[in-house]
């Protein structure tokens, strides 16, 4: 049966930091305090977690509004009957704005537990991560399964306790998204801790000796893309759909047993990770390939701005031409193929000699790319404070072009030892690119002008500090596979090195029963294949699944789901608008199949607002209705959130 403590309030004396709004309780008296402030003089209230979903969702832009931050609020207790009660604010993992010490995972470590699963970055606040009905890539195992029990403030300043199997609101507020109070604590009963080992493969499209049937039923000896999904304990693809490219790379790994341990790996006592590596290691750090995309979605975002100052008009005309000519066909695949090259076997690549540069095109001059720190015109805020594209850093870097001669900036560090040759290092190994030289060339002749053949790249200097160190001296992998083997709090979530400074990334996310895995797949072929580049965008697409669960409002609610997960480069050149009409391809194309979307995540409007939603959860009205007992002055509830669920004003 649920539990109220009502607390009385006190003065309200609570740090509270005048540049971000944001108040920082240290206790849950401090969080009762906040609320009971604001039902008693009618302010909103939301909780901002690590500000890793949509601004909109996690911060009200309300008059007094009182958003809040519990990164000072994450103590980990472990309690006599085997259970975990964490604060909200604690931090699941690695990379997090506290030390790794500070982290949930860090102490189930020391204890010899864990998490059943966990999602690709673990960087987010424990109370934001699990509101928000957030999941790993498995249908074997959850993240939820492993709490039992909850406290939380609700809206009218009361704590209230819900535990798994007592309770049967518990399964009502576990995804909630801080609509029916703030989290306080989560109690976990761990698993057991263990290690994984895995491997990493980028098949082609076309590859007849793909071990996996992507779009058809499947075959003995090779399964369809459900069948993998669901025997499979840990996995999740990345499809790259452009043309030339056409490629699909799986990740998957499980837990190690004991026939796992080998004199490569050490055992249990001696163990001898291999970290995973999502980026082409450089200088010992994923970073410089990180920022080598960063420049390239940059620029391809951007030309049109910087190509705008090219003089002659006519010069200006036919590199906008010669770009959009070769965007596609011949840039595009050349990055992806940087990035997630194709496994062809086990044998080296064969070495191919570079042809010689193009007479008459090149000067030796050297330029400068440089990518800044963009603050944007107002004072920088908390960046969790601006959610998804905030913690960004308005965005990210800041793309511009200058002359070596001109002052270096104070935080600016150069990262190429030697400078970059446009022709041997870029343009003589595009596929296809030489096709469409000589006309760049005979124009430039015609104007009596030449390409700087050299570039040096600089970047903030704060952005390189703590690069992780990677072990160069492990054997060579053939391309486009890796094998990997590591503790479960590590590698598991695979995209924890992503930076969100260097590849700023922006989500919609629609969860589709399991069983239509190959429709949605023949789908979103044909719709790739018709729509070119305008469909595609030039990044990728993430498919993966999630195990079926009893949470109301989980979009995984009593069903297995395979997960399509839309990629976006968060830059400055392109608007919001431009971002949701890309989205909305997809909700269009997909809403057939009853997707529900995460929570976190860009979510769809108008026909696919809140009558969409209430279609597809069950459990819809039960969860509107315990809202409004729980919140009955509605604190928690923003415009957003009405709009998107369809709450009427009281």
């Amino acid at each position: 049966m649920t539990v109220a403590r009502e607390l009385s309030p006190q003065f309200l004396s609570i740090q509270h930091d005048p540049l971000t709004g944001l108040y920082h309780p240290k206790s849950e008296a401090d969080i009762v305090q906040l609320v009971q402030y604001a039902l008693a003089n009618n302010c909103a209230v939301r909780v901002i977690g690590a500000g890793h979903s949509v601004k909109e969702s996690i911060l009200s832009v309300a008059p007094r509004a009182i958003n809040m931050s519990l990164d000072e609020y994450r103590e980990v207790t472990f309690n006599k009957d085997g259970t975990v009660t964490v604060q909200a604010g604690c931090y699941l993992g690695q990379h997090a704005p506290k030390p790794w010490e500070d982290t949930l995972f860090y102490h189930l470590e020391q204890k010899g537990l864990a998490v059943p699963d966990m999602g690709g970055i673990t960087h987010q606040a424990v109370g934001g991560f699990t509101t928000m009905g957030c999941s790993g890539g498995s249908t074997q195992y959850a993240y939820t399964e492993s709490i039992v029990g909850l406290t939380l403030v609700d809206g009218q300043g009361q704590v209230r306790s819900f535990s798994r199997g007592k309770d049967p609101e518990f399964e009502a507020v576990l995804v909630s998204m801080g609509l029916l109070g703030i989290f306080s604590t989560l109690t976990f009963k761990p698993n057991e801790r263990f290690d994984i080992i895995g491997d990493e493969t980028c098949y082609s499209l076309s590859d007849v000796n793909c071990p996996i049937d992507f779009f058809g039923p499947g075959a003995p000896g090779k399964p369809s893309l459900e069948q993998f999904m669901r025997q499979t304990e840990y996995t999740r693809l990345l499809w790259w759909p452009q043309k030339g490219a056409e490629r699909i790379v799986v990740w998957k790994a499980q837990r190690m047993k004991d026939e796992d341990y080998t004199g490569l790996t050490g055992g249990p006592e001696d163990f001898k990770p291999k970290q995973y590596l999502e980026f082409p290691v450089i200088l010992g750090s994923q970073i410089p390939a990180q920022i080598a995309g960063s420049l390239f979605y940059q620029l391809s975002a951007g030309w049109p701005t910087l190509i705008q100052y090219i003089q002659p008009e006519g010069l200006r005309l036919l590199v906008k031409e010669l770009i959009e000519l070769t965007y596609g066909p011949c840039i595009l695949p050349f990055v992806i193929n940087l990035f997630a090259p194709v496994y062809t076997g086990d044998a080296p690549p064969p070495v191919t000699s570079l042809p010689e540069a193009p007479q008459d095109m090149f000067s030796e001059e050297v330029r400068v790319v440089e990518l800044e720190r963009n603050t944007g015109r107002t004072a920088t805020l908390s960046a969790a404070t601006q959610g998804s594209a905030g913690r960004r850093v308005a965005g990210g870097p800041l793309l511009r072009l200058r002359h070596p001669d001109a002052a270096n900036s104070l935080d600016s560090t150069r990262v190429t030892s030697r400078p970059i040759d446009l022709w041997k290092d870029v343009l003589a190994r595009m596929p296809d690119a030489s096709t469409h030289l000589p006309r760049l060339r005979s124009l430039l002749n015609e104007h009596g002008l030449k390409l700087p053949r050299y570039y040096h790249l600089h970047v903030p200097s704060d952005a390189l500090r703590g690069l992780p160190a990677v072990n160069e001296t492990a054997p060579q992998e053939p391309t486009g596979k890796q094998k990997f083997w590591d503790y479960w709090y590590s590698s598991l979530p695979m995209d924890n090195d992503v930076s969100d400074f260097w590849m700023p990334t922006e989500f919609t996310e629609l969860w589709i029963p399991i069983e239509k895995t190959q429709e949605v797949m023949n789908k979103l072929r044909d719709f790739y294949e018709k729509g070119g580049l305008g469909a595609t965008g030039s990044f990728s697409c993430e498919i993966y699944a999630a195990k079926a669960d009893d949470l109301w409002l989980s979009p995984a609610y009593k069903q297995d789901v395979v997960r399509v997960d839309v990629f976006w480069f968060h830059d400055r050149f392109r608007s919001e608008a431009e971002l949701r009409a890309f989205y909305q391809q997809y909700w269009d194309l997909l809403k057939e199949y009853d997707f529900r979307p995460h929570w976190a995540k860009y979510l769809p409007n108008g026909d696919m607002g809140p009558e969409y939603l209430a279609q597809r959860y069950p459990q819809w009205k039960q969860f509107m209705e315990l809202r409004a007992r729980m919140d009955p002055h509605q604190l928690f509830v923003t415009d957003y959130w009405r709009g998107a669920l369809g709450i009427p004003k009281t």
